[in-house]
C-alpha cells in the first residue's frame, strides 16, 4: 500500500513508519524539514506545513496518517482543532484517500452511560491540549471525509515494550489485564499499521492496550523473569501423514472449540439482578473467570462453570449448563453493558422419548438492575433487519458455510463454491450430494436485534434431528459491522449410535457478505408446505 505519514520524524510517526517500512509499503514522508529524516528509506519526501499541504500532493495514496504533534507543556491555542479542520477541507477533495489520525485518550469515556471521560482525570492546568484534541475529533465525527481516529491507553509510553499483542476497543477507556491502562508507542505502531491494512474502523474511533508494562522507576529493581519451563514441549518428530507442527503428533480437538477466540475474563467479580419481562428475576453473581453463581431472585444459588466471549467492547456472552439438571438444560446470557439490557435464552435437550436428540429454545428479554441508575425500559427484541443478507462465515481452516437468511423464520445453510477450507476433507459421496439435494439446510431460525449492527441468531437443527442426526442448538452473537461473531453448540457430538455425547462449548468466526442472486432463496422448503 502507499502510506502517507504527516510528521514522520515525530514519536509516534517514526515508528509508525518505520513498521509500515518493514511490511513493505510505499510509505511517503510528510513534514517540514526533509534533511531530518534523509536515508530512511521512504518512497517520497514531501517538504510541506500542514497548512500549506495541497489535495493534489497526496491524491495518490491509500492512506495518510496524521501524527501531528507539537511539545508537551507549551502554550497552545487551538493548534489540534485547527489542523484537523484544514485535513477535513483536504481530504474532502480527494475521498479516496483515507485519513487516520493519532489521537488523544481524553475524549474515550469511562462509564457505560457516557457521562464522564478521561479528561475529568487530568488535572486542570493540563487539560489545554487534550481539550483541544478533543474539539478536533469532533470536527472529524461530523465530517464527511473517510477517516478513522485511534485513541491511544491513558498511559501512551514512548519507552516501552514492543510486545506485538494489544487487545482493541472503541469508545471506551480499556485495560490490560494488569487493570491499567497502558500502550507503549511500538505497540500503538503496530497497531496503526494493522488499521490501514484492514480497515476495521472505517469512520470510527478505537482504542487498543497492550500487556507490556512501564518501567520500573529510578531506584526501583523490576521483577525478575520467571524462568522458562525447558523441556514440556514434546520435540518435532517427522510425521509420515504430513504434519509439520511442534508437538509429536497433531492435537486433536471437538467441534470448533479450537479455533475460537480467547475466552473473556473480565465479568470475574461483577454481580447483576437481572429483571426478565416473563421469567422470574434472576440473580447472577461472577465467582471468577470460569466460576458463576446462579438463581432465581430470592431462591438458593448453584455454582456453575461458565464461559464468556465478547463481541465488542460491550457486549458479553456467557454460556453455561446446569450442572445434575435433567433434561440437560443451557442458559446463555448476552449482557449488553452499554444500553444495561439483557437477552436469556434456555435451550433444552433430551427431553422427547421419540426424537431423542431434538432440542428446544425459549428467549425472554431483561434489563440489567444497576445501583444507582434507573431501570430501562427498552429491550432487545425480534427482526427482520438480516432477511435477504447471506454471509460466508469461516470458522476453522477446514470448515465455512454461507448462511442464507431467506426468511424471517428460517436460515438456510449452503457450501462456497471451490472452498479451499474443503479440500483435503473426504469428498462427499454421490448419496451425500443427493441427500443434500433432497433435504437442503434449512432449519428453524430465530432473529434478535441487541443493537445496530449487533444481532444474536438462534438455529436449532430440528430437521436433522427427526432425520436421526445430532442436531444442535446453535447461537452467534454476530457484530454485523466488523463481521465477526462468538457462539456456541449446545446438543450432541458423534452420528453413530453408542458413541454419542454431550457437547456445549463456544466458538467464534470471521466472514464477509456475499452477493446474493436470488436463486439459493428460490429453492423451496422441503419442511413446511
Amino acid at each position: 500500500m502507499k502510506i502517507g505519514i504527516i510528521g514522520a520524524n515525530g514519536k509516534a510517526g517514526a515508528l509508525i513508519a518505520k513498521e509500515a517500512l518493514e511490511r513493505g509499503h510505499e510509505v511517503t514522508a510528510i513534514v517540514r524539514d526533509k534533511a531530518k529524516i534523509e536515508g530512511k528509506g521512504f518512497q517520497q519526501v514531501i517538504e510541506r506545513d500542514i497548512y500549506d499541504l495541497d489535495p493534489s500532493d497526496i491524491a495518490h495514496l491509500d492512506a495518510v496518517v496524521s501524527a501531528f504533534g507539537l511539545p508537551f507543556g507549551e502554550e497552545h491555542h487551538d493548534v489540534y482543532k485547527n489542523a484537523l479542520a484544514r485535513l477535513i477541507e483536504i481530504f474532502k477533495k480527494i475521498p479516496q484517500v483515507r485519513l487516520l489520525v493519532v489521537g488523544g485518550a481524553a475524549s474515550l469515556y469511562t462509564d457505560p452511560r457516557k457521562a464522564h471521560q478521561y479528561i475529568e482525570q487530568i488535572p486542570e492546568a493540563w487539560r489545554r491540549d487534550p481539550a483541544d484534541m478533543m474539539e478536533g475529533f469532533k470536527l472529524l465525527q461530523n465530517s464527511d471525509v473517510n477517516w478513522t481516529y485511534f485513541s491511544p491507553a491513558y498511559m501512551f509510553d514512548y519507552g516501552g515494550k514492543r510486545t506485538g499483542a494489544y487487545t482493541l476497543g472503541g469508545d471506551f477507556a480499556i485495560t490490560n489485564a494488569s487493570n491499567e491502562s497502558y500502550i507503549s508507542y511500538a505497540d500503538y505502531a503496530i497497531a496503526m499499521v494493522d488499521e490501514i491494512e484492514n480497515a476495521f474502523h472505517a469512520r470510527r474511533r478505537f482504542t487498543a492496550v497492550s500487556d507490556s508494562k512501564p518501567d520500573a522507576p529510578e531506584g526501583v529493581a523490576p521483577e525478575p523473569e520467571k524462568p522458562k519451563d525447558e523441556g514440556t514441549q514434546p520435540a518435532a518428530a517427522p510425521n509420515p501423514d504430513g504434519y509439520y507442527g511442534i508437538y509429536d503428533k497433531e492435537p486433536s480437538f471437538e467441534g470448533m472449540s479450537q479455533y475460537r477466540a480467547p475466552l473473556n475474563f473480565e465479568l470475574a467479580g461483577k454481580e447483576f439482578k437481572l429483571v426478565m419481562n416473563l421469567e422470574k428475576d434472576f440473580y447472577v453473581k461472577f465467582l471468577s473467570g470460569t466460576l458463576l453463581e446462579w438463581n432465581e431472585w430470592g431462591a438458593s444459588a448453584t455454582k456453575e462453570s461458565y464461559e464468556c466471549g465478547k463481541v465488542d467492547e460491550l457486549t458479553y456472552f456467557v454460556n453455561f449448563e446446569l450442572a445434575g439438571v435433567k433434561p440437560r438444560t443451557n442458559i446463555s446470557l448476552v449482557l449488553d453493558m452499554e444500553q444495561r439490557l439483557v437477552t436469556f435464552v434456555r435451550s433444552v435437550t433430551n427431553f422427547n422419548d421419540k426424537w431423542p436428540y431434538l432440542i428446544k429454545s425459549d428467549f425472554d428479554f431483561g434489563a440489567i438492575d444497576l445501583e444507582g441508575y434507573p431501570l430501562p425500559f427498552i429491550r432487545h427484541g425480534y427482526t427482520a433487519d438480516l432477511v435477504g443478507k447471506r454471509i460466508h462465515w469461516r470458522y476453522t481452516p477446514k470448515w465455512e458455510i454461507i448462511h442464507v437468511y431467506y426468511s424471517p423464520y428460517y436460515m438456510r445453510g449452503t457450501f462456497p463454491p471451490d472452498s479451499p477450507a474443503l479440500r483435503g476433507m473426504p469428498a462427499p459421496t454421490p448419496e451425500d450430494m443427493e441427500n443434500w439435494s433432497k433435504y437442503p439446510y434449512d432449519e428453524p431460525t430465530t432473529y434478535i436485534k441487541i443493537k445496530d449492527g449487533v444481532y444474536l441468531v438462534s438455529c436449532i437443527e430440528q430437521n436433522m434431528s427427526r432425520r436421526g442426526a445430532t442436531g444442535n442448538s446453535l447461537l452467534f452473537l454476530m457484530d454485523t459491522k466488523r463481521l465477526h461473531d462468538v457462539g456456541r453448540s449446545f446438543g450432541h457430538t458423534g452420528q453413530k449410535e453408542g458413541n454419542v455425547h454431550g457437547e456445549n462449548y463456544l466458538f467464534s468466526a470471521y466472514g464477509e457478505f456475499v452477493y446474493s442472486d436470488g436463486e439459493i432463496e428460490k429453492q423451496k422448503n422441503v419442511w413446511i408446505p
